[in-house]
């Protein structure tokens, strides 16, 4: 019962995590395609509040999954993915911040957001599978959508 539970919660937490992703990479481009138009300092406010949503859903994520991982392996790994996402979205906003601030060297920016976002999804990757190996249900889950 237990199991279920908690694959459901993953469910969830991933759908509302998708959702928000979507909504950072909206902001996103439309941040890239509003400075080619003029300054576009506004779209911070959005930003920043959708990086707060991530960062909230990753510190859901690290206190559902800590309750069901008791290996003390797992919870190290939890805690270092932990503080990988709360970095790598840190510093995806505020990259992303500065380049609609300052909105000089537009195309250095960019190219820093779109190096850090593809290096923070490898490691994001590897985290994930390193932490699937101490998890069946995160395995289960992570079968079940690849079909």
């Amino acid at each position: 019962m237990a199991q279920s539970v908690r694959m459901e919660r993953e469910r969830e937490w991933k759908q509302r995590h998708t959702r928000i992703g979507y909504a950072l990479l909206t902001v996103v481009v439309l941040a890239f395609t509003l400075m080619f138009f003029g300054r576009a300092t506004w779209i911070t406010v959005p930003l920043g509040l959708v990086g707060v949503a991530l960062l909230a859903s990753d510190v859901a994520k690290f206190r559902m999954r800590r309750m069901y991982l008791f290996d003390s392996a797992a919870q190290k790994l939890l805690r270092w993915q932990l503080l990988y996402d709360v970095v790598n979205t840190s510093v995806l906003t505020i990259m992303v911040g500065g380049l609609l601030i300052f909105s000089q060297d537009n195309i250095y920016w960019g190219f820093a957001v779109l190096i850090w976002g593809t290096f923070a999804e490898i490691v994001s990757r590897r985290l994930n599978r390193a932490l699937q190996a101490h998890d069946p249900i995160l395995r289960a889950l992570e079968l079940e959508e690849a079909r």
